[in-house]
């Protein structure tokens, strides 16, 4: 005989099925964690564009998918805080050491860049 904690998991669990199934069924999809976690996140997205002792620093959506798109073109992005003009950034990417074209990055702008689909897998 089968107890009754064991029959109600089950049933739990067929029900969450039958949603899942009635939702794909619906096509209806729901956000990844990426999504949320961009969603939740109420800072302002930073790029600063930084070359030897000279920056810029982009703010807002407006700029941020051609600053992804470039920072993508760099061979490596590491974690990295920095401050430029009192904004924190914690990303840096770059394709060398020394005196090298750095994108770096704020955590929104660079899990808004990681959803992105030209960012893909390194």
């Amino acid at each position: 005989m089968v107890s009754d904690k064991v029959l109600i998991g089950a049933n739990i669990s067929l029900v969450i099925i039958a949603i899942l199934l009635t939702l794909s069924f619906f096509e209806v999809t729901l956000p990844s964690v990426g999504q949320v976690r961009y969603a939740l996140d109420r800072t302002e997205p930073v790029c600063v564009i930084s070359w030897k002792e000279k920056f810029t620093v982009f703010t807002g959506e407006e700029n941020l998918d051609r600053c992804c798109l470039e920072a993508r073109k760099q061979l490596e992005c590491v974690k990295e805080i920095k401050s430029f003009d009192n904004r924190i950034v914690e990303w840096s990417c770059r394709t060398g050491s020394g005196n090298a074209l750095t994108y770096s990055l704020n955590s929104k702008a660079y899990s808004y860049c990681r959803q992105q689909v030209f960012w893909g897998r390194k």
